[in-house]
């Protein structure tokens, strides 16, 4: 049996998303490690077509009408190669089958199958796929008001079923000889989810990079930055302090211009940032563009132009052990927080970072002074399509309508399927991927940091999600006689998030059927939720 055979015997009966929890780059992290959120089977059987041929990735985009970053629908857009032995693995595994060697078999001697044991996690997350697929094909075909009633109607998640989706991503770990910890967790709603997150040491010895990349239109811009923001972070400062001459032109050019426009006696790590978040957008957007005209070779066009065409807000929080400070980095509507625990045992929440939106006064200005007699928002979007007023990527925005008239109609037909100009592009770029940087020096009562994208904050206000946390924070002392269910924080912080309904009011019940939604339908509901949690002064 191929393995074209094996894969389409299995995605005959169920439908599931396997995949390796590699969109955290930091090295402790198991790449095997599976995480559910019921990929159709259509989805799988495009693997077996992408190891044969190279051909691109599937991916279900947002449905309008919701809070998404883009306002039209995308199906299938073209995407990086995963790799397809360790989807049938994963599956094989998830759905307690009987699991196969690929491994060539020497002449002569029989193929011996391997039983596979699940667990009762993968027990339980075998579960919820079956409960999607099942509540999928209920919802297939109906109108948007016969679909809302169903989706009342859809079987809930059990407390089991639950727990295992919110911990099949959850990583924990010190940094800095145990200075920090961190917890991370991600719950998707697209399929294949948006977000990434990225962590890593910085150079210094005593910084560490905590970043969450929220993509929209699809997830290969924020992949991109997920790989490589922590390297050109590390690179850029590298470079200011001497230290390092070999980086990339985009990024040389970045320090640079940063150096002319506002001094060498700028403080080293805003400077650092800044630049490499530019020199990843040129490198995107414009680099990727030039080296596509280059070669002139058509099959190269999704590789080179794909991560330009989506998009991607982005946010890295840089602490530094020695300094005593944590450096914010913002482009988009990802946000930080500051958990500050006053003298009187009270808590208090600090922002960290701006929301680059049409809500954000500051950008309204930036936007009617770089063009003026333009109404560039529109039903509180960039020319009515876009949400967010920075991001990387989204080349719909920033390139030449000449560009985009010679380039668009090839992406579009090769299933980019936001590789279309908007209205009234007069004077681009509209968007810019340029950081504001926040600079803070901890204090005593600063005890944790939360980083995450804005389907957490969809879901909580800043200063309920800094009690959540604290809860779990104050739990970790026996004599306090607090008990938490969870014991990493960002699980224990999404579970908060989605037991929460729009008055504030959290009961058990919700989580259960805001679980239970099966994409795309549960995109009205709510987003791709990702959190990074950082606890400070660990080694104290």
């Amino acid at each position: 049996m191929n393995s074209a055979q094996i894969l389409f015997r299995i995605t005959a009966g169920q439908r599931c998303l396997i995949q390796p929890l590699a969109r955290h780059t930091h090295t402790s992290i198991l790449f095997k490690q599976f995480k559910l959120a019921n990929m159709a089977s259509e989805t799988l059987r495009q693997r077996y077509r992408e190891f044969n041929s190279t051909a691109v990735t599937s991916e279900s985009q947002k449905p309008a009408g919701d809070s998404e970053k883009e306002t039209e629908l995308g199906n299938k857009t073209p995407g990086s190669k995963r790799s397809l032995t360790i989807a049938i693995a994963g599956v094989l595994a998830l759905l307690s089958v009987t699991g196969y060697s690929f491994m060539r078999q020497p002449s002569g001697v029989p193929a011996v199958a391997l039983t596979t044991v699940a667990t009762p996690t993968e027990t339980a997350l075998q579960s919820v796929a079956t409960k999607r697929s099942d509540a999928q094909k209920r919802l297939e075909g109906m109108t948007k008001v016969e679909r809302r009633k169903e989706v009342n109607r859809l079987p809930i998640l059990t407390d089991d079923e639950v727990d295992a989706v919110l911990r099949a991503n959850e990583k924990s770990w010190q940094a800095i000889n145990g200075a920090l910890r961190i917890d991370t967790d991600q719950v998707s709603s697209n399929e294949p989810i948006e977000d990434y997150l990225a962590t890593g040491d910085i150079h210094g010895g005593s910084r560490y990079m905590v970043g969450v990349f929220d993509g929209h239109a699809g997830f290969m811009c924020a992949e991109q930055l997920a790989a490589r923001m922590q390297p050109m972070i590390d690179a850029a400062l590298q470079e200011i302090e001497g230290t390092n001459k070999t980086i990339s032109a985009p990024l040389s050019d970045a320090v640079v211009r940063l150096q002319r426009d506002v001094g060498r006696g700028w403080d080293t790590v805003p400077m650092a940032l800044t630049a490499a978040f530019m020199a990843m957008d040129n490198e995107l957007v414009h680099a990727s563009l030039a080296e596509y005209q280059r070669l002139a070779d058509p099959s190269q066009m999704s590789r080179l132009l794909g991560p330009a065409v989506s998009g991607s807000c982005g946010l890295v929080a840089l602490v530094d052990t020695d300094a005593n400070e944590v450096v914010v980095a913002n482009t988009g509507d990802s946000r930080a927080l500051l958990g500050v625990r006053l003298a009187n045992g009270t808590w208090k929440a600090v922002r960290l970072s701006q929301d680059h939106t049409a809500g954000n006064q500051n950008e309204l200005s930036r936007l009617a002074r770089e063009h003026p007699g333009e109404t560039v928002i529109r039903s509180g979007r960039i020319l009515g399509g876009l949400m967010p007023t920075r991001a990387f990527g989204d080349s719909r925005y920033k390139w030449p309508i000449g560009v985009q008239r010679a380039l668009f109609p090839q992406l579009l037909a090769n299933g980019h399927k936001y590789a279309t100009s908007p209205p009234d592009l007069l004077s681009p770029p509209y968007v810019t991927a340029h950081p504001v940087i926040v600079r803070h020096k901890l204090g005593k009562g600063d005890r944790f940091i939360v980083v995450a994208s804005d389907g957490l904050y969809d879901q909580m206000a800043d200063a309920d999600i800094v009690q959540v946390v604290a809860q779990w924070y104050e739990a970790r002392d026996p004599a306090s006689g607090l008990v938490t269910k969870d014991k990493n924080a960002a699980t224990h912080l999404i579970r908060a998030a989605l037991s929460t309904d729009g008055n504030g009011n959290r009961r058990d019940e919700i989580i259960r059927y805001m679980l239970a939604i099966p994409p795309p339908v549960s995109r009205r509901y709510r987003d791709d939720i990702s959190v990074a949690v950082i606890t400070l002064n660990e080694a104290n």
